[in-house]
């Protein structure tokens, strides 16, 4: 069994096909695929995948999705509300094609080849914020296990296009699209207010984060509202995750470190010496806050006219271990995954950092991190919940990050 999909590039106010998607489907339901870049798109398109060269008329074959394919297909949460929903095996297609056209992460939308233009499950129909409790309510009994026929049908849309593990829904408001973070029946922290305070921390040390709101902060089940930043004036964004962009898959993702991304970042974006700085400073953020899940989906760029970019930072949460007991998803430098600033440091070079840039950025994050308890508290997290998350922010190296600031400025001082 074979399905023909016309894949589109809705971006910039125009509609361009970029090529034909098969999927092969044997009779033990494994399945293989293809895919042909439109000879027009070769033209004047760029690669969508970096294992997709701009070859017109060449099939590349394949035994799993391309990265550009599986970052508009859900992960983890979405699969789960996919399959609860649905109540049979699903192939990577299924996933792939359950997902709601108009949440669909990124600016690729599929349609049958026969129907080319009629996009799949296109519907318009997002929850608004006055459905946030419904949809917790509805979330709570599915992670039980006791979810009705009416609790899938108000999940099917807003949550299966999502990724990572943690239970979310698409929501809309005044004319916005937003992911609702939920928090989760296993969390033993306050998961939505603690990332809210990171990534307002991050913002407060000069880094570029995702518009967010906290709601509900002083309840027991805060609900983070995160803007999507794929979705500008109305329109859609190309979207790609360093996965995807780094030519890795989860098998791989292990050898990948943020050398590599520098790497990337460099034969890529639109604007490398800013890029590399900017994902610089965030290493150094994620080592010195306790961001230690910074896995390569955790990482994503925006497609611009010229090349991609950067995306504002996401999913940002702290990990309250001691400095010497974390480990980072992602290397810093294909060996060490453990956090330093010292090692932050002596990569600077890599990225491009010189001592002005550094001084800056170390003095910004440093003057941010003086704030960390207030935020927290502005986030309606309170004293105990403080006090056991305070080894994320408060240890070695953020003393001597403060140590350095302090002379900074004054050899700063000494100059003028």
């Amino acid at each position: 069994m074979s399905t023909s999909l016309v894949v589109t590039l809705d971006w910039l106010g125009e509609r361009r096909t970029v090529g034909q998607l098969d999927i092969f489907t044997s009779q033990r339901g494994t399945e293989r695929y293809q895919f042909t870049y439109d000879r027009d798109w070769c033209r004047a398109g760029f690669a969508i995948d970096p294992d997709l060269d701009l070859l017109p008329g060449m099939p590349f074959q394949a035994s799993k999705l391309w990265g550009a394919f599986q970052d508009i297909a859900p992960d983890r949460w979405g699969r789960l509300v996919q399959d609860r929903v649905l109540d049979r095996y699903l192939n990577e297609s299924d996933y792939l094609l359950g997902v709601s056209d108009h949440m669909r992460m990124g600016a690729l939308r599929l349609s049958l080849a026969e129907t080319p233009g009629e996009f799949l499950a296109l519907t318009t129909d997002v929850p608004k914020l006055v459905h946030l409790r419904a949809l917790e309510a509805a979330i709570e009994r599915l992670e039980q296990g006791v979810q009705t026929d009416t609790d899938l049908a108000l999940l099917a849309q807003p949550g299966s296009s999502l990724g990572g593990a943690h239970p979310k829904a698409a929501i809309e408001d005044k004319g916005k699209l937003y992911i609702a973070k939920f928090q989760s029946r296993l969390d033993t922290e306050r998961v939505g207010a603690w990332e809210a305070t990171v990534l307002d921390l991050a913002g407060a040390a000069g880094l570029r984060v995702a518009k967010h709101r906290l709601l509900n902060a002083n309840g027991e089940r805060p609900v983070l509202l995160v803007e999507r930043f794929d979705r500008q004036q109305g329109g859609r964004v190309p979207f790609a995750s360093a996965m995807t962009l780094a030519a890795r898959d989860e098998q791989s993702a292990d050898a990948a470190s943020y050398l590599e991304l520098a790497d990337v970042i460099k034969a890529t974006s639109a604007q490398p010496k800013l890029d590399q700085v900017e994902l610089w400073r965030r290493m150094t953020f994620n080592a010195l806050c306790g961001n230690t899940d910074d896995h390569l989906r955790n990482h994503g760029f925006l497609r611009e006219p010229q090349g991609w970019r950067l995306s504002p930072a996401y999913d940002l949460n702290p990990d309250r271990h001691a400095l010497d007991r974390r480990r980072h998803a992602l290397s810093f430098d294909g060996e060490q995954r453990r956090p330093s600033l010292q090692l932050c440091l002596d990569l600077a070079d890599y990225f491009g950092v010189d001592e002005t840039i550094q001084a800056h950025a170390l003095g910004a994050l440093g003057k941010a991190l003086t704030s960390w308890q207030d935020l927290a508290k502005h986030n309606g997290l309170r004293g105990e919940e403080i006090k056991r998350m305070s080894g994320a922010f408060e240890h070695a190296d953020t003393e001597r990050l403060q140590a350095l600031t302090v002379a900074s400025r004054q050899k700063r001082s000494r100059g003028r």
